[in-house]
């Protein structure tokens, strides 16, 4: 090999290593498959979905309901739920380093749309203007006969490490 050819081969790996941070997954490095997350507590409820998906830029949250710690829906109807929902949301988004303040939209499913005004006064104890677009729709039946079930989208871009 020549000297030409090795220092050629040295300067297209620099090129390549610094497109990808260093200790970067394949998806941090702008894979374009998307990421299924699961955190232990979701894991053991063994579901058939995933807590949450990130798709490039975007997490998507699986619906959630107000269920406590033992996957039971929390007595005390539409505002116990609603807060439990939430409650529910927020730590989904934390176990993947993001907040309340990350969610651009989010659906809500309802059994009962008379119970809309309640749940937009519990809706805004936990998020604060500008609000995420928002649809919400009066379902026939929830999962556990919950009163409610939300679903949210976060916009959570990728940094590199290099970023702050």
């Amino acid at each position: 090999m020549t000297l030409h050819g090795s220092l050629y081969r040295v300067a297209l790996l620099i090129t390549l290593v610094s497109f990808v941070p260093l200790g970067a997954s394949a998806a941090e490095a702008g894979s374009d498959r998307p990421e299924f997350l699961n955190s232990p507590e979701a894991l053991k409820q063994d579901w058939p979905f995933s807590e949450a998906v990130r798709a490039g830029d975007f997490v998507f949250l699986s619906g959630q309901i107000g269920t406590d710690a033992n996957g039971r829906v929390v007595p005390g109807g539409i505002r116990a739920e609603a807060r439990q929902t939430l409650e529910n949301i927020k730590t989904v988004l934390e176990r993947n380093g993001l907040g309340l303040e990350d969610v651009v939209k989010c659906t809500v499913f309802l059994a009962d749309i008379a119970e809309w005004p309640v749940f937009n006064e519990i809706y805004r104890e936990f998020f604060k203007r500008p609000y995420p677009a928002r649809s919400a729709f009066a379902a026939s039946g929830l999962a556990l006969n919950a009163r409610l079930e939300l679903e949210c989208i976060a916009y959570a871009p990728r940094r590199s490490h290099t970023q702050h």
